[in-house]
């Protein structure tokens, strides 16, 4: 393949991930809004401690990301300013928080399983 069809289809990869990117957050968003509409009381209350509880998570990360962590010789290679490297560095750290406590979950969730019968 040449360079013009390898950057075409990496293009189209973008643009298609972009879409069902864009697809799963309305999913959420009506499943929100749905759970909400169905139990306003309780709805409300969990909606709130989801918000709450991911603008913990992204606090955190963003206060441990330094924004430091690249050099400018990488950023120039790159093309990337400087202002993007707390932002990605917040979101990197977000993952893992929040993948450390789906795993967490998913242990204590077994682990406690034989105790619950």
């Amino acid at each position: 393949m040449d360079s013009t069809t390898t950057l075409l289809l990496i293009d189209i990869g973008i643009y298609v991930t972009y879409a069902l990117l864009g697809v799963a957050v309305l999913g959420a968003l009506a499943s929100a809004v749905k759970g909400i509409i169905s139990r306003p009381g309780k709805g409300l209350i969990m909606f709130a401690v989801g918000l709450i509880g991911t603008l913990a998570v992204f606090f955190v990360a963003w206060t441990l990301s330094s924004g430091a962590d690249i050099s400018e010789i990488l950023l120039e290679k790159t093309g990337t300013s400087q202002w993007w490297v707390r932002p990605v560095g917040t979101g990197m750290i977000m993952f893992y928080m929040l993948f450390a406590c789906a795993i967490l979950a998913v242990i204590g969730t077994e682990v406690m399983r034989p105790f619950k019968k």
